[in-house]
């Protein structure tokens, strides 16, 4: 490697060897966290899977970026090494040695090799969720810990296997570090010769660290993402397809099929919804992923839940609609039986509100009677059917006509009662009218004049009209009011008002 010279002042021995400890801690952390990413159970479901839509878009550049990560590993690594060696000729460092090791160490000495593929992912395009120079190594030591204490999907993925596959590499090979073992990924591993590669971007050991941690958080973001979507909908997709199953047999039971009723229709619309749902979570859990406003940790975010929500929404509705028609089954007795009770007790008022039009029609002259209308033959037909439907056990029939035929025999009642109360009317004012007449002559008896010429006259001709048949309403109020007149006149004269 040819020297430039050292950028800014040279390092002294102690400031040399404390930066070669802190690359070295932080060389550690990333190759910690580049193997835990290797190993992650998501990482692992994402290789194997039958990816669709965003998922597969995604999961290919990150493929990318993880062999790029893996190039970076290994030139910092290169890089490291071979300050270390320059660092090692000697105990005490000579002034040309520690000017090498400035610059190795704080200068822009390390070259990685530009992308192979045009659609490789760009080292230097921005990412929110960046690490900071600052802080160099925070991010990977951060992550690494964040990926040991991840979720394992394996058994959400249904059937997206977690066989390991080759990962093609962004650039050239790079040279591995020992003891990785090898991530059993295709990526260059540790020990792997170092290949000649194009000229490309120059970092210096810091910023190299810190584009290492921004990669590897996008990185692990979409494994992350995927893997909290795999563990948390298939499960709960699954755990109500067998609801959906127990409700399905509890609806046979009571013969609620489709075509015949519509919960039967709502059950099959559920299980189309259930089974292409879970379909696209396995293929595509990134299109359910809803990453958190203004996070920019990896996996910041949760999964989206709202068609699932509403196919258990929809499935309740249909789950209490079922158990109605059981209900139905249990006290479908009972309700028939108050079925007949009202249209019977409708009938005999019906009956009642006829004889006493005949009644009235024969007492009462001048008066306009309305007419009773008939049995209520329709719902005596609609009953009868009710009857079959539960002889046959058609629950799913019986329970939609109870329910109407319930509500239109309280109506045919107060009907019925109310056409009673109209044909007895003009009896009723009769009644009153004959009431009054007696409560005025009482009153007059009470003071004397009862036996007055004018009072007595009146009375008499009010009491004709009142007491005949047929008695016409209309002339006999008005002879009452004229007693009542000729009563407060009296009263008035004698002194008595």
């Amino acid at each position: 490697m040819a020297v430039t010279g050292p950028p800014g002042p040279v390092m002294d021995q102690d400031e040399v060897d404390r930066a070669l400890a802190r690359l070295g801690a932080e060389h550690k952390a990333v190759e910690d966290s580049l193997l835990a990413l290797q190993d992650h159970a998501g990482r692992r479901l994402l290789e194997g899977a039958e990816l669709s839509g965003t998922t597969a878009e995604r999961w290919a550049t990150t493929e990318r970026t993880i062999a790029l990560l893996w190039t970076y590993f290994d030139v910092y690594t290169d890089a490291l090494r071979a300050a270390r060696e320059v660092r090692a000729r000697h105990r005490w460092p000579g002034p040309g040695e520690l000017a090498e090791l400035t610059e190795r160490l704080r200068g822009e000495s390390v070259a990685v090799p530009g992308p192979a593929d045009p659609g490789a992912v760009d080292p230097g395009a921005a990412d929110p969720g960046a690490a900071d120079p600052g802080a160099v190594g925070a991010g990977a030591v951060g992550a690494g810990a964040a990926l040991e204490g991840s979720a394992v999907g394996a058994s959400a993925a249904a059937g997206a296997g977690a066989a390991e596959s080759d990962v093609a590499g962004s650039g050239g090979a790079g040279s591995g570090v020992p003891g990785n073992g090898g991530a059993g990924n295709g990526v260059a591993g540790p020990g792997a010769p170092v290949e000649p590669s194009p000229p490309g971007e120059r970092f210096t050991l810091d910023r190299l660290v810190a584009r290492i941690n921004e990669l590897y958080a996008r990185s692990l973001d979409v494994v992350v993402s995927a893997d909290a979507v795999w563990s948390a909908l298939p499960a709960r997709i699954d755990l109500l397809a067998a609801e959906l199953h127990r409700t399905r047999s509890l609806a046979r039971s009571v013969g609620v099929r489709p075509g015949e009723h519509p919960a039967g229709d709502d059950l099959e619309a559920i299980t189309r919804e259930l089974a292409a749902l879970r379909a696209q979570v396995v293929s595509d859990p990134l299109a359910f992923w809803r990453p958190a406003p203004r996070s920019s940790a990896p996996g910041g975010g949760r999964p989206d839940t709202d068609r699932y929500d509403r196919a258990a929404r929809a499935l309740e509705d249909v789950r209490r609609e079922i158990e109605a028609v059981l209900q139905v089954r249990q006290d479908s007795e009972s309700r028939l039986l108050r079925l007949r009770d009202l249209l019977s007790r409708a009938d005999r008022t019906l009956a009642e509100a006829r004889t006493a039009r005949t009644e009235v029609l024969a007492k009462i002259a001048a008066s306009e009677v309305p007419v009773v209308s008939g049995p209520p033959t329709a719902l005596h037909e609609r009953l009868a059917a009710a009857a079959e439907y539960r002889r046959h056990a058609q629950w799913h029939r019986l329970s939609p006509l109870l329910d109407a035929l319930e509500q239109e025999a309280e109506e045919e009642l107060l009907r019925a009662r109310e056409s009673l109360t109209a044909v007895t009317a003009p009896l009723a004012v009769r009644a009153e009218l004959r009431g009054r007449l007696d409560a005025y002559r009482a009153r007059m008896a009470r003071y004397g004049l009862a036996d007055d010429p004018v009072l007595a006259e009146r009375y008499d001709a009010a009491r004709r009209l009142l007491w005949s048949a047929p008695c016409d309403l209309r002339a006999a109020e008005q002879a009452v009011l004229r007693y009542q007149r000729a009563a407060g006149e009296v009263l008035t004269a004698g002194g008595q008002g």
